[in-house]
């Protein structure tokens, strides 16, 4: 009874606190009273939305009708990411190598904190999180998108969503990323002549075969939050209450 107790009212006295968009907006400073109410929660196994401190939230992984969409659910954070790829020339200075590209967008749907326009910090914030986890270490075999060294390979654009940010929302973004590069197929071509005189023509799926996106590893975020003891020492009354 005492622990039923306990969670009812840190359910009611936080919930709006923890439900405030963590990348829209800081945190408003904690009093020692709260830290302490948390981290008792904490330490005996109390968390608002009924997980054990160490679960995750439920994951749902739901893939469009077109190649490349998928929609993930991380508990009540949704994102939607999509895929698209065109032919382009290579940068001069990789003239082997194909291009993968993110962009993320912050809906105003997702939080009244997001405005539509300019890319906000927490939008960069994700695009760079997106390009470490897999373009610069090398999750997609990028060599594998040249079609002719120097004149053509593919550009792979991946766009991200947030639709509603409840918490985990770098996780969500990056395990959309990484469904939607899985989903997704990259139209078959043929090559006419060879070097300079080279002509490329992108095939029907009628005529050939989609193929998978050549992947090293698959990159998984997973946020975690750390907590002083109770009564612990640096004089800071506990930890701040974590969204992941």
């Amino acid at each position: 009874q005492r622990s039923r107790s306990l969670a009812l009212s840190l359910s009611l006295s936080l919930s709006l606190y923890l439900r405030r968009p963590p990348l829209a907006a800081m945190p408003r400073p904690m009093s020692t009273a709260e830290s302490a109410f948390i981290l008792r929660a904490l330490g005996e196994g109390l968390r608002v939305d009924g997980r054990r401190p160490r679960e995750s939230r439920p994951l749902s992984v739901a893939c469009g009708l077109r190649e490349g969409s998928v929609e993930v659910r991380l508990g009540e954070t949704k994102v939607m990411a999509a895929v698209s790829a065109e032919l382009v020339e290579p940068f001069a200075d990789r003239p082997t190598e194909g291009q993968l590209l993110f962009f993320v967008e912050l809906s105003p749907m997702a939080s009244p904190a997001y405005e539509p326009g300019r890319p906000s910090d927490s939008a960069v914030e994700l695009v760079r999180l997106l390009e470490r986890a897999f373009r610069k270490a090398q999750a997609v075999d990028v060599e594998a998108l040249c079609i002719v060294a120097g004149k053509r390979v593919w550009s792979i654009r991946c766009d991200v969503t947030l639709l509603d940010d409840r918490g985990n929302a770098a996780d969500a973004a990056c395990t959309a990323a990484l469904g939607a590069l899985l989903h997704f197929r990259l139209p078959a071509v043929s090559i006419v002549g060879s070097g300079s005189e080279a002509a490329v023509k992108v095939l029907p799926p009628e005529q050939a075969e989609p193929t998978k996106l050549v992947f090293h590893h698959m990159p998984v975020s997973t946020t975690l939050g750390l907590f002083r003891p109770a009564g612990g020492g640096g004089g800071g009354g506990g930890g701040t209450p974590s969204r992941g």
